[in-house]
């Protein structure tokens, strides 16, 4: 693309998004002069979705009429008289399903003809699937406001907007502990470049729109590269896509297995715990450490201590004819690509809670789909000198595996400080509940079949590291805790697994 053409492009219009959440006040001024600034002071339009200036707008539409249906040509015509500037406004709306999307996206199409740039509010609270089509109107979210924490919690639940192109206005970033992905997208952006840090936006118009434009532009670029060394690429492609294609004909290559999320692990782990040993080939990344504490609770069904890992590691390498400190990298032995281990039955540990735990750990780390997980915390009704109060399991888990559900149920979902996102399963007689997820996989109220992904692990909440903190209770209704509409009493996971006896087949039913 030539710098002729970009311009072009931009020229054709656009829509930029602006959300205030937690504010019951919107800047309506400010963003009509920022709107007039873009159209280069000849006129404005500004849409407002969060029904929050019902009384001020001077449009013949409503904003709900947008999303409703395609506008009248004497409404257009009207629109796009060259004496006036708009404001529509209305109740809150915004697209709740394709068929609005696309009666919005076509009458903005329209109006763009004659009024170029657009400016629109977001709903203050608005549905990640809302997000999913704003996402798709707008090249660019800007994020406002005067709470830097609402900003954060609102783009934190909104994972259509983590990947956008984003620019927040706040002068920090959000808390990295509890808005985990918020921060993320927010570090993503262009937002603390000095220019930008340095633009008061509710005063300076002119220059902020300026800053739009940029970014604007930056956005077509992203998916319409300049002319240059891609132009030479895309020219190659099809040689090179033939190649690739050929390639496996002429070099036979030995496949390696990965971790799959539909393979019968229960089998697998099965025969892993019975098994006096495995192997275990490493990919240049993973640490021995990790493996370690996966064949002590494969074995012996035990919680591990940094110590019994080490001595664990230790006896490993010798055992496979390698030096105890072999491949050390910051307290973590890392072999190289393509080296196998084998992992043998750590008989020097003790074995009794394998008697009386293993099918339940076995059941637990199988909810994950990671053949790698393991159980790194039990539950603890009352802190001791030895643990803390733990009302669940912890099951770790690479960030991202997928959590499956253990039988059919409705899903409730939630978010609180310290157990970050949260979905739980409610049956007739009792629930299960999973923390620290990255992204949840349904909705409030949704039935769930046995086997379906609800879920995947993840940092959010208090948590030192991916894992799925699972909670389990009984439905009682003076019970202490709350998930959607029903009440509950936790019981230990363990004794949960015992009373409702689930059995390999309905496990495997969920593979």
């Amino acid at each position: 693309m030539q710098h002729k053409v970009l311009n072009d492009l931009y020229r054709q219009g656009g829509i930029t998004f602006f959300a205030f959440p937690g504010e019951n006040e919107i800047p309506l001024e400010p963003l009509q002069n920022l709107a007039l600034a873009l159209n280069a002071g000849a006129r404005f339009l500004v849409i407002d979705f969060s029904g929050k200036n019902s009384l001020k707008g001077n449009a013949p539409i409503s904003a709900s009429d947008l999303i409703e249906k395609r506008l009248p040509q004497e409404s257009l015509n009207e629109l796009s008289s060259d004496t006036n500037s708009w404001t529509i406004t209305g109740t809150r709306c915004f697209p709740q399903d394709d068929d609005q999307f696309r009666c919005l996206y076509h009458n903005l199409q329209q109006i763009k003809k004659s009024i170029a740039q657009i400016v629109a509010i977001l709903p203050l609270e608005i549905s990640d699937q809302e997000a999913y089509y704003a996402k798709l109107v707008s090249r660019l979210i800007v994020i406002g406001g005067e709470s830097a924490h609402e900003a954060s919690a609102y783009l934190e639940d909104l994972p259509h907007f983590n990947k956008s192109n984003l620019l927040w206005l706040f002068p920090q970033k959000p808390d990295k502990k509890k808005f985990y992905h918020a921060y993320r997208a927010v570090r993503r952006s262009h937002s603390f470049y000095k220019e930008i840090r340095q633009c008061d936006w509710k005063k300076d118009s002119e220059k902020f729109a300026k800053i739009i434009e940029y970014l604007h532009k930056f956005s077509i670029l992203e998916k319409n590269p300049l002319d240059g060394s891609s132009k030479v690429f895309r020219t190659m492609f099809p040689l090179l896509l033939l190649f690739a294609i050929a390639l496996p004909f002429f070099f036979v290559t030995k496949t390696e297995p990965g971790i799959s999320n539909t393979r019968d692990r229960i089998h697998e782990r099965d025969k892993l715990s019975i098994a006096p040993s495995f192997e275990y080939t490493f990919d240049g990344k993973e640490n021995m450490q990790r493996i370690s504490r996966y064949a002590i609770g494969r074995f012996n069904a035990l919680i591990t201590n940094d110590k019994m890992v080490q001595q664990y590691v230790k006896v490993t390498l010798e055992e496979n004819g390698y030096p105890k400190n072999s491949w050390e990298n910051n307290s973590k032995n890392i072999p190289p690509a393509g080296t196998v281990i084998k992992f043998s039955r750590p008989d020097f540990f003790e074995k009794s809670a394998s008697d009386s735990i293993g099918a339940a750990w076995k059941y637990w780390t199988s909810i994950v789909s990671d053949s790698v997980a393991y159980l790194t915390e039990f539950y603890h009704a009352q802190g001791s000198s030895s643990f803390r109060q733990h009302n669940g399991i912890d099951v770790a888990s690479r960030q991202g595996a997928r959590i499956l559900a253990p039988f059919a149920a409705k899903a409730w979902t939630a978010r609180d400080e310290r157990g970050g996102i949260v979905i739980g399963l409610v049956r007739k007689k009792d629930v299960v509940i999973f923390m620290h997820c990255d992204q949840l996989l349904y909705l409030d109220g949704q039935e769930v079949m046995a086997g379906d992904p609800i879920a995947t692990v993840g940092l959010t909440g208090h948590t030192t590291g991916p894992h799925a903190h699972i909670v389990t209770g009984l439905i009682d209704r003076n019970g202490d805790k709350r998930i959607g509409n029903v009440r509950y009493k936790v019981i230990d996971p363990i004794k949960w697994f015992y009373m409702f006896k689930p059995t390999a087949d309905a496990v495997r039913s969920r593979q």
